[in-house]
Parts: C-alpha cells; sequence; structure tokens
C-alpha cells in the first residue's frame, strides 16, 4: 500500500471518529496502523499490537488497563484537538500541536522519545507522531529529602536524593531556588559547581533497583549586624540533563527556613605593655586574639591600628608583625575557626615621654564600619620608650683628594627611619664641589637593622688649598632641619693635588686635568696658556697626543684643539698631532720632530 498523504491520513482519523460514533466496537486492524503513521514512528514494527482509541475533540478516554499493561497505543487526534485521558483518580489534558508538532501537557511541548510524566513511577513515551503514538512504562523515582527544614546561619545541612530505576553512576543536577544568593552559601567543589548549582552521580544503596545521592549546603553567616536579618528561604530542584532552565525537574525539596543569627566579635590582648623595639625585632609583640561566634570561617575582616584618645602617637609606629618583620597599620584576614589571632609591636621612633597608647579596630571590609557598630578596642597596650643609642665612625680620620672615606653609622637601638647626612665644614674651606655628594639619604628606605655604610669620595681638584677638616653629621628630618642625632670624628682632607705645570721635567708636562668641551667654544680649556707655550720661542715645534680609547676621542675636545693651533699659528710654532685608541704615545713619536 503507498504512503498515504496528508489528506488521506486526516480523512481516515475522520472516518475514525464517525466510526466510533456508529459503532461501539472500537478494535482497528492494526496494518492500518502502520501506513497512517509511516515514517513519524520509531521503533515501532508492524507485529507490534497497537490499540486505536478513536475520539472527539475534548473527549476523555480511560487508559488505566493501557499503563497498568505497558500497552502501545494510538490517539488519532487532529491538529488542535484536546483529550483527557484517565486512570483511576489521575487524568491529564493532552493537546496535539500538529502533524509533527508533538503534544503539549502542562506548559511543556513533547516529541519522539520524549517521557510525559503521569503519576509517580509511570510515564508516557512518545513513540509516534501525526496523532499520539504512547506507551507507558515504569519511569524513575526521584525523592529528595532535607536533613532540616530550619537551619541558622554558618550551620550545614544535607539533601539526600533516594532513587528507583535510575542506573548507578547516572549524573543528576541541581539548582537552588528561593530568596538567596550566592552570597549566602559557601561554593560546593569540585568545579564547574558553584554557591546555588552543581551535579552529583547516582550511587548504589545496596538494592537492585535503587540508587543515592547527597548534597551538602553550608550557610554563611553574616559578617557584620549592620546588615540585619534576612526573615529567607530556599529549596533544592533536582534535574536530569543540565543544571540550567533547560533540563528537566524531576523532584524539588520541600521549602528550607535559613534562620538569621547574630555575629559576636571579641578582642582581647595578652598583654597591657610593651617596649618599642626594631622592625624585624621578633621580641616586645603583643598577640590579639579575635574571638568570633556564628561568623563563617574565611571571612574576611579588616583590622585599623588606631591612637588612643588623648595618645600622642605616630600610629606608624606600630606595624603588623607577621613573623619576619613589621609593616602596615590596616590589612585584611581572614577568620579561623572562631578564633583568630593578630600581632602586632611598637617601632623605635625618637620621640620621648610621648604617653603611648594605641588600639586596633576591627572592621567590614565593604563598609568600613567596625563590626560591633561601636569602636571595638582591645585592653590599651602602653609602649614604653627606648632611648635611641646611634654612633657615627669613621674608617680613617683622613683622607688624600681622590680618595674615598667609608661611615658607619650603627647602635643598639637604631629607629628604622630615613637618615640624611651632610657635610659641616671644621676648617679650612670645605665647599661641595670637594665632593662628590655633599648630601645623601643613608640606606635607602630606612636603615633596616643595627648598622650600615655610606661613604663620601673627595674631589681631586689640582689646586693647592691647605689643609682642609670635615665631620658628617646624621639627621632624621632633612639634610638642614632638626639636630643631628650622630656626628663623625674629625677627618682631615690631604691637599694631594698638583698644579699645572708642577710635575714639568723640561720633556712632558703635566698631568692637566681639562674639559671636554664636545666642539663648544664657550667650554673650551686653553691649553696655550695651561702649558706657558707663550714661554717658547717662535718657530719651536711641539707634539700633542690625543687618547682616543674609551669615551675619549679627539671630537670631545675639538673646541680647545682648535684654540691651541690657531694660537700656535699665530707664533709661527708647528705642532705633530697623534690620535690612536692603543694608549701609546711614545711609539709615534720616535721620530725626529720638525
Amino acid at each position: 500500500m503507498p504512503k498515504p498523504t496528508l489528506a488521506q491520513r486526516t480523512s481516515f482519523k475522520t472516518w475514525l471518529r464517525k466510526f466510533r460514533d456508529k459503532f461501539a466496537n472500537t478494535t482497528i486492524p492494526e496494518f492500518y496502523i502502520d501506513d497512517i503513521l509511516s515514517e513519524k514512528a520509531v521503533g515501532i514494527n508492524t507485529t507490534d499490537d497497537v490499540r486505536v482509541i478513536p475520539f472527539a475533540n475534548f473527549s476523555t478516554i480511560d487508559i488505566t488497563n493501557d499503563v497498568s499493561n505497558d500497552s502501545l497505543f494510538y490517539l488519532p487526534a487532529l491538529t488542535n484537538d484536546r483529550v483527557t485521558v484517565s486512570f483511576g483518580s489521575t487524568s491529564l489534558l493532552l493537546t496535539f500541536v500538529g502533524e509533527d508538532g508533538g503534544i503539549t501537557y502542562d506548559g511543556t511541548t513533547y516529541g519522539l522519545n520524549d517521557d510525559i510524566p503521569i503519576a509517580r513511577g509511570k510515564s508516557l513515551r512518545v513513540q509516534g507522531l501525526g496523532g499520539g503514538l504512547l506507551q507507558s512504562f515504569n519511569a524513575p523515582i526521584y525523592d529528595i529529602t532535607p536533613s532540616t527544614t530550619s537551619i541558622n546561619e554558618g550551620q550545614s545541612m544535607t539533601f539526600t536524593v533516594n532513587t528507583t530505576d535510575v542506573a548507578v553512576g547516572t549524573r543528576l543536577y541541581w539548582n537552588t531556588l528561593g530568596s538567596v544568593t550566592s552570597t549566602d552559601f559557601a561554593p560546593v567543589p569540585p568545579s564547574p559547581n558553584t554557591a546555588t548549582s552543581g551535579y552529583f552521580d547516582i550511587v548504589s544503596d545496596g538494592t537492585a533497583t535503587g540508587g543515592i545521592g547527597t548534597i551538602t549546603r553550608i550557610l554563611v553567616a553574616e559578617p557584620t549586624a549592620s546588615q540585619g536579618p534576612d526573615t529567607e528561604t530556599f529549596q533544592i530542584v533536582i534535574k536530569t540533563g543540565s543544571s540550567g532552565s533547560s533540563g528537566i525537574a524531576v523532584t524539588t525539596s520541600s521549602l528550607i527556613t535559613i534562620n538569621d543569627v547574630q555575629p559576636t566579635y571579641a578582642v582581647t590582648a595578652d598583654k597591657t605593655t610593651i617596649a618599642e623595639s626594631a622592625r624585624n625585632s621578633a621580641t616586645e609583640i603583643v598577640t590579639l586574639t579575635v574571638a568570633t561566634t556564628n561568623v563563617a570561617n574565611n571571612t574576611q575582616l579588616a583590622w585599623h591600628i588606631e591612637a588612643e584618645p588623648g595618645s600622642t602617637r605616630d600610629i606608624n609606629d606600630i606595624g603588623f608583625w607577621n613573623g619576619t618583620t613589621t609593616s602596615g597599620v590596616s590589612n585584611t584576614f581572614l577568620t579561623t575557626n572562631d578564633s583568630t589571632t593578630l600581632q602586632f609591636k611598637a617601632l623605635y621612633d625618637w620621640r620621648e615621654n610621648e604617653n603611648d597608647t594605641f588600639r586596633v579596630t576591627i572592621r567590614d571590609v565593604n563598609t568600613g564600619d567596625t563590626v560591633t557598630g561601636t569602636a571595638l578596642t582591645f585592653t590599651t597596650v602602653q609602649v614604653t620608650d627606648v632611648t635611641p643609642s646611634l654612633t657615627l665612625t669613621t674608617g680613617s680620620t683622613t683622607v688624600d683628594e681622590g680618595a674615598s672615606v667609608t661611615l658607619t653609622l650603627s647602635g643598639s637601638v637604631v629607629p628604622e627611619l630615613n637618615y640624611y647626612a651632610t657635610i659641616k665644614e671644621v676648617s679650612g674651606v670645605v665647599a661641595t664641589v670637594d665632593f662628590s655628594t655633599f648630601n645623601q639619604r643613608v640606606g635607602a628606605g630606612g636603615v633596616y637593622g643595627n648598622s650600615v655604610n655610606f661613604s663620601y669620595s673627595i674631589v681631586e681638584d689640582f689646586l693647592t688649598e691647605g689643609i682642609e677638616k670635615f665631620q658628617v653629621e646624621i639627621r632624621t628630618d632633612g639634610y638642614t632641619t632638626g639636630n643631628p642625632v650622630a656626628t663623625s670624628d674629625v677627618i682631615t682632607i690631604n691637599d694631594t693635588s698638583r698644579t699645572p705645570g708642577s710635575a714639568a721635567n723640561g720633556l712632558t708636562f703635566g698631568p692637566v686635568q681639562v674639559n671636554r668641551d664636545n666642539g663648544n667654544a664657550a667650554n673650551a680649556t686653553d691649553w696655550y696658556k695651561i702649558c706657558k707655550i707663550d714661554d717658547l720661542p717662535e718657530g719651536s715645534s711641539i707634539a700633542l697626543f690625543i687618547d682616543g680609547s674609551g669615551s675619549m676621542t679627539q671630537a670631545t675636545v675639538q673646541a680647545s684643539y682648535e684654540l691651541l693651533v690657531s694660537k700656535l699659528a699665530a707664533k709661527n710654532i708647528t705642532i705633530t698631532t697623534v690620535t690612536n685608541s692603543n694608549e701609546d704615545w711614545i711609539t709615534p713619536f720616535l721620530v725626529d720632530l720638525p
């Protein structure tokens, strides 16, 4: 028999309705079904028993026997037909969308191989379209049981999922419903689980057909009281296929109420007095214990150091002790099992009689408010002043021009500050030009330890100046402000420079320090005058060697060279010039000069 057309199928369904109305016997030969359904059925053979149930639009039909016997039956529906199928006390209103459009029930459209839930443990599977070719079968059963229906913030609970006819190893998905957000729950590992959704796998419950799974949820306690009660509820829904909106929900838990709890905080100190000490010293530490209740582990809070009202303490001299060094007046921390410890210390400074006291506040990292609504303090800690003891020693009390002298700033108590070293004239004419560096900061970023070395280099200026004496002074506020906190011994500068020509022996003249003019006549050095060439008779001959090694080239002294040549020409003095980078000024002149 050829495949029937849509018009023929429609006519056949209409005939079935008239046939039903006219005759009580509704049994239709099964070979008609195969041709009517054509390719719209899956897994159906012509030898399968199919019961045809004719109906009119909005009819109610009884499928009790079909459900009980897992029968395969066909509803020859036209487009937009509606039929109520009933079995026992249960009934479903099905709407037929079209020849290929599927069947709609309770807002969901079901197509080929989809299962329409009809009762606990029973479903109708869509085996064919062009009407409805349906077959009942035992459907999986899913039950979810919470360990409690009322839970406090900061507590945990479990949901047990019991199943029947669900294969061991089946992956199911869960979502959170209700007036909650991701911040109300701790994340559930592993990835890609989140705080509000995730998955789990079914394991055997020890029976032939049963399986079980569990979900653990941890409610996060609010970190501050300012957020107020949360009067919140939620449910867990179990889905197959996906945890998102595309998954099919199979069971939903009862409603869980979250009880808002009031977190509490208390801070105590292990001592009430500490002395000033070095930044990296493990002594004189005060330990604070932050005790909490109803605060989830790993809740982020912040500590902040403050000067006690009426105290003259500079809070920058108080630091958080991290086990190796001290720094910072505020930072965040994570709570640990309702008892978190923090350690602090007071650093050396140059102030005395400060009436030093300080306290620590614990704050909400989001709002900046103290977590109890008022300043949370531990027992006030008094800081005992320690008088600094600094010395400034010199490696030598005499230094030649062109050399350097090393100094050491040290002491048993060295406040960790920036120190400023400067030169103080004692005798002679001591000026900034006598030193490569006149002012310098000692210890970049501060002195972290009991000593630090630094040095001064003396400039070789080729001037006869006599004996010069100086001292180095150390201040903490700047190079010229504040009183010196340490002063070195007197250091004598030996005048070892030579005046131009003092080393002349009739054959050579020098050494002489000259400018690098880089071709700029304004910066030229008058070599003619320095070497007293004007004393030579006219018609003399001189030799000039320019060392081209390193960064020195003739171009760097070109203006000075040209000035010399012009003056030599005026006096009819000839010049032989040699430039090389071999630092060899002897070999080129082993010839008779003009």
